[in-house]
C-alpha cells in the first residue's frame, strides 16, 4: 500500500458512512448549547445577571457535550443496524435513555427540589426529537447507499 493510499484509508476512517465525524456532532452541540443557554438565562434572569449567567453557562456546557455526543451515537446506530426499522428504534431508544437518565442524575446530584419534575420536559421532548433526527439520518443513508449501489 502506497503512503497516499494509506493516508486516504486513515482519512476515511475518521468519517462515518454519511461522511460525518464518527465521534461528535459539532453543529448540534453548538446549536443546542446556544438555544438552551439563552432559555436558561431568561428563566433565571429574575435572580440577577450573575446567577442567570452562571446557570446559562452550565447549561451550555452540558448541552454541548450531551447533544453532540448523544446524537452522534444515534447516527452511528442507525448506520450500523442494517434493518431500517430496528435502526430507527434502537437509534432512538439508546440516546433517549441516556439523555433522560443523565438529566435525572444531574438534577438529583445538584439538589433540585423536584428532580423528576425537572426531567419531565426531557422525557416529553427528547425521544420525539431524537426520533426525527434518526429518521432524517436513515433517509440520508438510504440515498447514499442507493447512489453507491449498496
Amino acid at each position: 500500500m502506497t503512503p497516499e493510499e494509506n493516508r486516504e484509508k486513515k482519512k476515511f476512517r475518521r468519517k462515518n458512512e454519511l461522511g460525518n465525524n464518527r465521534f461528535f456532532n459539532l453543529n448540534i452541540g453548538i446549536g443546542g448549547a446556544v438555544f438552551m443557554s439563552v432559555l436558561v438565562y431568561f428563566i433565571n434572569s429574575d435572580y440577577g445577571f450573575l446567577p442567570a449567567s452562571i446557570a446559562a453557562a452550565k447549561q451550555a456546557v452540558y448541552t454541548f457535550l450531551m447533544a453532540g455526543t448523544n446524537l452522534k451515537i444515534a447516527e452511528n446506530l442507525v448506520i450500523k443496524i442494517k434493518k431500517p426499522g430496528w435502526g430507527i428504534f434502537i437509534g432512538t431508544l439508546v440516546p433517549s435513555v441516556l439523555t433522560i437518565g443523565a438529566t435525572y442524575l444531574v438534577h438529583s446530584l445538584k439538589g433540585t427540589p423536584e428532580p423528576f419534575a425537572s426531567t419531565v420536559p426531557t422525557i416529553l421532548l427528547g425521544p420525539p426529537s431524537i426520533a426525527l433526527f434518526v429518521y432524517h439520518k436513515r433517509k440520508q443513508l438510504k440515498k447514499i447507499r442507493k447512489k453507491n449501489g449498496v
